[in-house]
């Protein structure tokens, strides 16, 4: 029987990105129904690859289930590609790969994949005492007047919630929305459904790409909070909102060889090792690069950079203009790279929070993880300085939590502290440190190294985790209006 087959690509599926992609294998059944044949499942540990391969019935697949799993792999940091339409040599090369992955699935039917899934994620990395059912579904979980919020739109009277986006979800199709706001110590949910959509194609300023949420009349708190933090209008919108993107680059002339290290990955070992260069804002076809030494104006470049899923993006650049802080870009990509950002962005779009949880007592650092969990953040963690340093360098693209303990191996948390400080990138993120040994001299050193604040852990979790989340409430309240 010949099948449509798609695979869904997660790159460096590790932490939350893992769990992220495995509630969305969880719910492929549910979420694409019975057009879905089988699925396999493929991870490569060395790399932290994933893919999942969808064989659908022919005469069952249509443009709603692909506009569906587009939309849905992109939240989860992934990327959905037709496997039947690339040309025969590229997926046969494709496939070769697949095989040669360790960890492998192959045929494994929709009312199986939470059984067979499971075990294979843990052997991934996923914890082993994690909460995931078989009833899970996909949520569109935002942060009220967060990141990338820029853009968004409730009108009382219609009740519709637009959310700025190049990918849709069908339209009528019901999602669980998850909703934190500032004050509110736990997010709350309302099903919505999609009304409307407009098609990056057809944006312009003041109507950007995006789509409207149709917001139930049974929930008035839900609608008198979006009413007090979401603009009425989209008069004066950007066509393509900003996102902020605090990410090392690599930047070099066209045609020049390209620098062994320059900017590639974030190195901490001194503050001097740092390069300056960073992408501060990213919309389609433009980006700020900070740099203490810019190119002149029509300079051509390359630019390399690493987006919020993982994906690394290469484009040719040229420079439009040049102030004090660093240089204006515009980039051209091709119909890959421009998918790539695009499935990116719609991860971006009013995300929730990202913390990482940094502590080398395990049983700590879960409970902390599920507190900040509790919360609405999305959690990664590391046990040690070393592997916290790993986790910033990938992910200060989108970070706005760091919770760290004072005492771990290799580096105490002063160090720790005032190297990500030194870094240049990261002036917007949250840092905030728990000990177990609190004093005035402790607290007082921490703050002057870069801290925002400095908790005793004597306060457990919960409170630890509401604390931190305050303290990132008065930074975002204390940040210069852009």
């Amino acid at each position: 029987m010949n099948t449509i087959d798609y695979v869904c690509v997660f790159v460096r599926a590790t932490g939350a990105r893992l769990l992220a992609a495995e509630r969305l294998v969880c719910s492929l059944p549910q979420l694409l129904g019975p057009g879905l044949r089988e699925c396999d499942l493929v991870y490569r540990t060395s790399s932290r690859y994933l893919v999942v391969v969808l064989r659908f019935t022919p005469e069952a697949f249509n443009e709603v289930l692909r506009a569906r799993l587009t939309f849905w792999a992109a939240r989860a940091g992934g990327r959905a590609l037709s496997l039947t339409a690339m040309p025969e040599a590229e997926r046969r090369a494709f496939l070769d790969h697949l095989e040669s992955c360790e960890l492998k699935r192959h045929a494994i039917p929709p009312d199986a994949l939470f059984e067979v899934a499971g075990p294979l994620f843990t052997e991934a990395g996923a914890p082993q005492g994690r909460r995931h059912r078989a009833s899970d579904r996909p949520m569109l979980v935002i942060d009220v007047g967060g990141p990338a919020w820029e853009g968004v739109v409730f009108e009382p009277a219609a009740r519709q919630l637009f959310l700025p986006s190049p990918l849709s979800p069908p339209l009528g199709d019901e999602l669980m929305l998850v909703i934190r706001a500032p004050g509110v110590d736990k997010p709350v949910g309302v099903r919505a459904r999609v009304h409307s959509a407009r098609a990056a194609a057809d944006a312009g300023p003041g109507q950007p790409s995006g789509f409207s949420l149709l917001i139930p009349e049974a929930a008035p708190s839900i609608r008198a909070l979006l009413q007090e933090n979401a603009s009425p209008s989209n008069a004066g919108a950007r066509a393509a909102p900003r996102y902020a993107m605090r990410a090392p680059v690599k930047l070099w002339p066209v045609g020049a060889e390209e620098p062994a290290q320059r900017g590639a990955t974030i190195e901490y070992a001194t503050s001097s090792e740092l390069e300056a260069d960073f992408i501060e804002n990213l919309s389609q076809g433009g980006a700020f690069v900070r740099s203490s030494a810019p190119s002149p104006v029509g300079t051509e470049l390359s630019l390399h950079f690493r987006l919020p899923n993982g994906t690394d993006l290469a484009a040719r650049a040229v420079v439009a203009f040049v102030n004090g802080s660093g240089m204006g870009v515009r980039f051209t990509l091709d119909a890959d790279g421009e998918a790539s950002l695009q499935a990116a962005i719609a991860q971006l779009s009013a995300r929730p929070r990202r913390a990482v949880v940094v502590d080398d007592d395990g049983p700590v650092r879960r409970m902390l993880a599920d507190a900040l969990t509790e919360r609405g953040f999305e959690v990664q963690t590391a046990s040690d300085a070393a592997d916290g340093m790993r986790l910033l360098s990938e992910e200060l693209l989108g970070l706005d939590l760091l919770l760290t303990d004072v005492f771990m191996p290799g580096m105490d948390g002063e160090e720790f502290v005032r190297t990500i400080r030194n870094a240049g990138g990261e002036v917007d993120l949250a840092i905030v440190v728990v000990t177990g040994k609190m004093d005035l001299l402790t607290e007082q050193k921490l703050e002057a190294a870069g801290a925002d604040a400095v908790l005793d852990k004597a306060l457990g979790p919960e409170l630890v985790a509401q604390a931190a989340d305050a303290a990132l409430e008065r930074k975002r309240a204390a940040r210069p209006a852009a």
